[in-house]
């Protein structure tokens, strides 16, 4: 098919969202102003598992007018823009505490941080669970990770959120992205000297800091490691979190069955990440000449993967837009797939296991609030706006 004949469609217009999910009546590729989307589960799973499609994020940097200093070199060199040799090199140290095996031995601490936050709050009126509950577990489990102060949890919280505002896709935002990753690297050079001066520990900072001694990573790759985990420490899980908690307390049937039986959580986190995507679109540019579908994507195409249009494809997922506890193969693409799948995604879906655990055992009852809610979408990405959350309604 040449591009003349692929449907129009823009995945970061507002009017995008009212595709409901999967192939146009036209196909599963499409072409707009922003290059060609992949609606398609099994079009978007080959894109993501192909290396030569390489990941986006340094051009969307550059397109921004970051195209030299601090964060355009952490970018150019970091874990994600990687491939082959290179990148298993770079992935593997961090993949030694973000396995599934290691993630099940720390349940119990996500488990802790969780009960301590929220019991922390005045919960004898309706809490804003964004800013007070899932804004803060994720960067308190960074914090533990990393072998940081608790304390620095608001601003771990608030680097991770600053560094990856990127994908909103507003380039008003340039000063304060460039600003945030300079605080960021002088934030981990400052930590990571208190650790060498202080006798490394068995965090997972400490070990990278041993990599670096041990001659398997360079200095800057030891800071380009302990940037890249930050960054991605705690804004997507916080808004990932928050849509799962939304998205299971609004259905009442659906809540029940999960106060009464707590094996049907994990089951039904997945759900909600299926529907509620956070990562709304997966961005990738074409190495060379590459065929997809019929339509050969030319060298330098922007390729961008609609997750929240795959996880919905009636093609993979029968009666896709229903939030179904029973749905069998249930693999979303929310933390992508192939060799750059989320590597924390393991950890992440463990700390939403637990933040729904404990309001179902703690909290059975609790409602959202619709008038302090609001839920929505930008750069293709669902966010949690407000979420007011009754966590014992009379």
């Amino acid at each position: 098919m040449t591009e003349t004949l692929l449907p129009r469609f823009d995945p970061f217009a507002p009017q995008a969202q009212a595709h409901e999910g999967g192939a146009l009546p036209d196909g599963p590729l499409a072409l707009g102003p922003s290059g060609y989307t992949v609606l398609t589960y099994d079009l978007a799973t080959t894109v993501l598992r192909n290396t030569r499609f390489k990941n986006a994020a340094l051009e969307l940097m550059e397109q921004f007018g970051i195209t030299d200093g601090l964060a355009h070199e952490f970018r150019a060199n970091s874990v994600i823009m990687a491939e082959g040799a290179r990148h298993f090199r770079l992935r593997a140290p961090m993949a030694r505490f973000m396995g599934p095996h290691t993630v099940q031995e720390i349940r119990r601490i996500v488990r802790e941080i969780v009960e301590g936050i929220v019991t922390d709050l005045d919960t004898s009126a309706p809490v804003d669970f964004h800013t007070g509950i899932d804004q803060r577990i994720p960067a308190r489990i960074y914090c533990y990770l990393a072998g940081a102060p608790a304390a620095d949890e608001p601003l771990v919280a608030s680097l991770s959120e600053r560094t990856l505002s990127l994908l909103h896709r507003d380039r008003s935002l340039t000063p304060v992205i460039v600003n945030a990753y300079a605080e960021l690297f002088a934030y981990l050079r400052a930590l990571i000297a208190r650790k060498r001066e202080q006798a490394l520990g068995d965090d997972m900072l400490s070990f990278l800091i041993g990599q670096q001694e041990a001659g398997k990573l360079s200095e800057d790759e030891l800071l380009n490691e302990a940037a890249a985990m930050l960054e991605a420490s705690s804004v997507n899980t916080s808004h990932q979190t928050g849509l799962v908690v939304w998205t299971l307390l609004r259905d009442r049937e659906a809540w029940r069955r999960l106060v009464e039986d707590h094996e049907l959580i994990p089951a039904a986190v997945v759900e909600a990440i299926r529907l509620y995507p956070r990562p709304g679109i997966v961005s990738k540019v074409a190495t060379e000449d590459i065929e997809l579908n019929g339509t050969i994507i030319p060298e330098g195409s922007d390729v961008h993967v609609a997750v929240w249009s795959a996880n919905r494809d009636q093609a993979r997922f029968e009666r896709p837009t229903e939030f179904r506890l029973d749905r069998e193969s249930n693999s979303p693409l929310t933390f992508s797939t192939g060799s750059h799948g989320c590597l924390g995604q393991s950890l992440a879906r463990v700390e939403m296991e637990e933040v729904v655990r404990y309001l179902a055992d703690h909290h059975p009852d609790a409602v959202v609030v619709d008038d302090g809610t609001e839920i929505g979408q930008s750069g293709g990405r669902w966010l949690v706006k407000a979420l007011t959350v009754n966590l014992n309604p009379v």
